[in-house]
């Protein structure tokens, strides 16, 4: 597939393997576009630097503007999007597919193998690159060295590539040249014998037109020489461990290739590629590892190294496991590569796309250790602590193993470490390079002026996330550090108490959130950081009508869609056709008006989860100066009928049959205050504050306006508006035991 064939759509770009192809492809030429919702932040910035344009949300509408979707083998096949792209005539192609399809204008080198491939592609890739030689390589992993970039486009005649076996997309590739590191069965999922792995590297090594190499002592030779008619030869292996095997098999590539001598010290310049072997941290007694093994034969190896390199220390491990199917295929070995370490500790298995599996979770893991069972670890903030009682007693050394998330584990810990476990200073060192440069980050940050009301204390966290790449690694950190979070608009419904808030408060202040677009002669597009005005403004200078009545409502999309927020006799989602949100599990959903349910004044799923924006339907078309005097007539209405003075809203709930506002004002309850908290002598359901209230203020005044109404009326009021981090029906039980 050339440049010219349209537009290519990356879907989960933000992978290991998906970022190099992507910034490869836009080098070469192609017109990419690319969409993660679980994109990180320096892999975020490589690909804008690579000219990889990058959407924040993409829906099934906007398909019929590519030609290919390209997609990363972990999003499943019924993915919302890659069902629109077939329904729609697309080209679906999986990572490994494209990568194929370029390959096969090249001269390609394969560097296949169950474990080595990045390692082995990186120092190839790296020798190249300082020496000058117009040779293009796409690697599955990122340089250490992040200066170094991950993919290289030349024009020239070769390409050197990792090869991908797990989701058989090996079967594409046509090679050049074919260098096998090691072939260990692995993917059960997908290869349920040792024999099936091998046929699919046999058949490999029959496509191969130049040469084929193997390590010396494999017995590879000659399980394939009857499979092909060119020659395979034997590169040094076995000593030294994987990294100097995989520097053997580099250094015969690069002696191979017919583009002119490649001095072999080029290759102590390589820098490592992430995630394997990375050092994190050391002092005088303590050195901290993160390593991406997830095979047996992976763990013994980097067991042994990290052994060898400080044979005097303790080594203690972080061991979690990548998959159910793989943990059930190999948990006896796990058990036997693992009982290298001193002492070990388990995670929960890292499920990637598959759903429980019995015999592979990782209590099965832990049955498979006699007679000494690890310890199992939560990764959170006490997981930590019981790791740093662990490794505080001598010296150590600590290693986090495992191709899952435990590498943000394993930085919170060593952020922790730095920090002398100070959790304010190593919450902000652990995302500071997780988080776009913008990102707002603070400890102890006062919310008063944040809110309508004007009262309250602080947020011991707060962060202004700039995008959805910050936002995930904001709410991977909350639950880390064992925070609870809660998402701020325009804190137009919401009383802040007087002594903060102890977990994270995030609010949605960033051009990201804040875009409004019309879609068509229909549709609005607005991120939850939008105003509400700014949206009626909009609509109206395109003629949408239908949103006028959202003029008279003070707060932003966001918070708007949680309460279905109203005014004028209508309601939010009178105008709301999709939502997109995370849901309470942190699953990105685009999800239609009938998916949800309300209550007063609440969307449940909204309420459990986070919106991220929405597509809004216009009920009627008009003109621009229709609309605009539907909207100045709202906006007299409400300026007359409530107050100017700092407020949160509605303090209470209507009750059933009858109005909060109007109880209030029939049984002569306006101008009733505490401190500087006064209900209002305009509209009695708002509390507003006269200057210097606090939130105790406004909290007492609650309590006796309820009581008031109750002994007059007998009807009970409930609050509406939202108390952050407490509970009204606590606040109220406490009332009843008082009186």
């Amino acid at each position: 597939m050339s440049p010219s064939a349209g537009r290519y759509l990356m879907l989960g770009v933000g992978g290991m393997g998906m970022a190099p192809l992507a910034a490869w492809m836009a080098q070469a030429g192609y017109s990419v576009t690319g969409y993660d919702d679980f994109l990180q932040e320096p892999i975020r910035r490589f690909l804008i630097e690579s000219k990889v344009s990058l959407q924040e949300f993409v829906f099934p509408e906007q398909l019929q503007q590519f030609a290919v979707v390209v997609h990363s083998s972990a999003l499943q096949e019924d993915h919302p999007l890659l069902v629109a792209a077939r329904a729609n005539g697309l080209t679906v192609l999986r990572r490994g597919e494209m990568l194929a399809r370029i390959s096969a204008e090249k001269r390609l080198v394969a560097v296949v193998g169950s474990h080595g491939k990045t390692t082995t592609s990186g120092m190839i890739a790296n020798a190249l690159r300082a020496g000058n030689h117009e040779v293009d390589y796409i690697l599955g992993g990122f340089f250490n060295d992040r200066q170094l970039p991950p993919c290289q486009f030349t024009n020239g005649d070769w390409l050197v590539a990792e090869v991908d076996e797990s989701d058989g997309t090996i079967d594409d590739f046509v090679p050049d040249t074919t260098v096998i590191l090691n072939i260990d069965w692995d993917h059960a999922d997908r290869y349920e014998t040792a024999d099936m792995l091998d046929a699919a590297f046999r058949q490999l090594v029959a496509r191969t037109s130049g040469t084929v190499f193997v390590p010396q002592g494999s017995g590879l030779v000659a399980r394939f020489a009857e499979s092909t008619q060119v020659p395979i030869y034997e590169f040094a292996s076995g000593m030294g461990g994987f990294n100097a095997a995989n520097r053997a098999a580099a250094l015969a590539v690069l002696e191979s290739l017919p583009i002119g001598s490649v001095d072999a010290s080029l290759l102590d310049s390589f820098p490592g590629i992430a995630r394997r072997q990375t050092l994190l941290h050391e002092s005088a007694d303590l050195a901290i590892y993160e390593d991406y093994a997830h095979h047996p034969t992976e763990i013994r190896a980097l067991l042994d190294e990290l052994r060898a390199a400080k044979p005097e220390n303790r080594l203690v491990v972080v061991f979690q496991s990548h998959r159910y199917t793989r943990t059930k295929q190999f948990k006896d070995d796990f058990a036997e590569a693992l009982s290298l370490a001193d002492e070990l500790f388990l995670l929960p298995v890292y499920a990637a796309h598959e759903p429980e599996l019995s015999g592979g979770r990782v209590e099965d893991l832990v049955a498979a250790f006699v007679p000494d069972a690890p310890t199992l670890l939560s990764m959170d903030l006490e997981g930590a602590g019981e790791l740093a009682e662990a490794v505080q007693s001598e010296n150590c050394t600590l290693a986090f193993v495992g191709a899952g998330d435990l590498d943000q584990f394993a930085a919170v810990f060593t952020s922790l470490i730095r920090c002398s476990f100070d959790r304010e200073s190593a919450w902000v060192d652990y995302l500071s390079a997780r988080v776009a440069p913008d990102c707002v980050l603070k400890c102890n940050e006062p919310l008063a002026k944040k809110t309508t009301m004007r009262v309250g204390g602080a947020a011991k966290f707060y962060a202004e996330p700039s995008n959805l790449c910050d936002l995930r690694a904001l709410l991977k950190a909350a639950a880390l550090f064992n925070l609870d979070h809660f998402c701020l608009g325009r804190g137009s419904n919401l009383i802040v108490p007087d002594e903060g808030y102890e977990g994270l408060v995030m609010r949605f202040t960033g051009e990201a959130w804040r875009k409004v677009e019309v879609l068509d002669q229909e549709h609005v597009w607005a991120g939850a950081g939008v105003r509400l005005k700014e949206i009626c403004g909009q609509a109206a200078k395109a003629g949408l009508g239908g949103f006028e009545f959202m003029e008279g409502i003070p707060g932003s999309l966001g918070g708007s869609l949680r309460m279905n927020a109203g005014a004028m006799g209508n309601w939010m989602f009178d105008v709301v056709e999709r939502v997109q949100m995370l849901d309470d599990a942190g699953r990105l959903q685009d999800l239609p008006k009938d998916a949800f349910h309300f209550g007063y004044r609440k969307v449940e799923e909204i309420s459990q989860g986070i919106a991220l924006g929405a597509i809004l339907k216009s009920v009627e078309q008009d003109a621009s100066g229709a609309i605009r005097e539907r909207m100045d007539s709202y906006s007299t209405t409400r300026k007359s009928s409530q107050p100017r003075d700092p407020s949160a809203g509605c303090i209470f709930k209507n009750p059933e049959g009858n109005y909060a506002g109007k109880l209030i004002d029939e049984h002569g309850i306006k101008g009733m205050s505490v401190g500087a908290a006064e209900v209002s002598d305009v509209h009695g359901n708002f509390i507003v504050n006269k200057g210097g209230a606090s939130a105790a203020d406004v909290i007492e005044l609650v309590r006796r306006v309820r009581a008031a109404i109750k002994d007059r009326s007998g009807y009970e009021l409930e609050p509406e508006v939202l108390l952050l981090g407490q509970s009204w029906d606590e606040l109220l039980m406490e009332e009843a035991a008082d009186v």
